[in-house]
This record gives structure tokens, C-alpha cells and sequence, in this order.
């Protein structure tokens, strides 16, 4: 609404942008700067050419990939060691040491410290949970084919305790069948002797 006095076209507005610093990887891509533009969800190659530019910056990132002057900035930013040699760094170590002896913004500062430090425990706990939930996944996976693994045991196991009770009950029926050969025999070889029935 501000880019440009009423009345005036759409076109003729002043270009816009919009700039992150992130301490952390918004897309988790591992870029160290990441450029916005609108395009059609259709036609994915067809930028907008409105004039707005979103700027995101990983501020981690030991990438370098952008100017020298930037990257001070950064890694002012990210609490690394920085050479004072840029005008704008200086200024900014000179503000950050005015601001560190200012009572109220150091307990602005310490407050902001407590929150960002609150906000990595918390994004640690959704890691870990995350982990937990994963490896939790696996195990049951895991006692699933272990589960699978025992239940095919069992039934190979009945099987062949099913083929060994068959061949029991085989071995009885042929020995049961010898016996009465046997005793058919016997009789039939005492008559032959002309023995008496009531012996036999």
C-alpha cells in the first residue's frame, strides 16, 4: 500500500523485499540463502514479475556462498569470530556493546536469549520424539517379522510332528497286522501237526 501513491498503476510501484534471518535451514535443502519469487502453480517455470522478493537467510550455514560483506554480517549474526575491518561490522560491534551496558536492552536481550534457547530445547524434544516414534516403528516392524518368523516355525514344526505321529500309527498298524500274520501262521502250522484244538 505504501509502494506507491494512490491513483497510480500497479506497475509503477517500487520493487519489494522481504528478508529472513534464520538460525536455522528453513527448507532443510542445505542453501545458505534461499530467493523467492511467485510463479503459477501450473505452469511452475512462469515467474511473476511483481516486484517482490522474498530474501531467506541460513545463518548456520558454512556454505560462504554469498559476498564478503554479508557473510560478516552472518556470521556476526551467528555469533562468530568476525576481523573488524568492515565499516558495517564495526558500527555493529559498537551498537552490540552499547546495548550489552543498557540495562533494559541487555534484559530485552537476555529474554530474547532464554526464548531462542527455549525454542532449540523444544525443536531438540521434537527431534527426539521423532527419533523415539522411528526407532519405535522399526522395533515393531522388527517383532512383526520375528512374530512371522516364530508363527512359520510352529507350523513347520506341527507339520512335522503331523508326519511323525502318521508314520508312528503306520509302524503300529504294520506291526499290529505282523502279529496277527504271525499268529495265523502259528495256528495254521500246529493243525498241520495235527495238534489238538484245545492246546491250539
Amino acid at each position: 500500500m505504501e509502494a506507491y501513491d494512490k491513483g497510480q498503476p500497479y506497475e509503477q510501484a517500487d520493487d519489494s523485499y522481504v528478508i529472513f534471518f534464520c538460525n536455522f535451514d528453513p527448507f532443510q535443502l542445505g542453501q545458505q540463502r534461499y530467493v523467492l519469487h511467485k510463479h503459477i502453480d501450473e505452469i511452475p517455470e512462469q515467474i511473476i514479475e511483481d516486484g517482490q522478493t522474498d530474501i531467506l537467510f541460513n545463518v548456520p550455514s558454512l556454505r560462504h556462498d554469498v559476498d564478503p560483506k554479508m557473510q560478516a554480517f552472518l556470521d556476526m549474526i551467528a555469533q562468530r569470530e568476525v576481523e573488524a575491518t568492515d565499516p558495517l561490522v564495526v558500527k555493529l560491534k559498537e551498537r552490540i556493546a552499547v546495548v550489552k551496558r543498557n540495562r533494559k536492552w541487555r534484559s530485552e536481550y537476555m529474554r530474547r536469549s532464554v526464548y531462542e534457547m527455549d525454542q532449540e530445547m523444544r525443536e531438540k524434544k521434537i527431534r527426539e520424539g521423532e527419533r523415539r516414534i522411528r526407532d519405535g516403528k522399526r522395533e515393531i516392524l522388527e517383532g512383526k517379522r520375528e512374530l512371522q518368523k516364530s508363527k512359520h516355525e510352529i507350523k513347520e514344526g506341527q507339520d512335522r510332528l503331523k508326519e511323525k505321529e502318521q508314520l508312528i500309527q503306520e509302524r503300529e498298524q504294520k506291526l499290529h497286522e505282523n502279529q496277527q500274520t504271525i499268529i495265523k501262521t502259528s495256528i495254521e502250522a500246529m493243525r498241520a501237526l495235527n495238534i489238538d484244538k484245545t492246546t491250539i
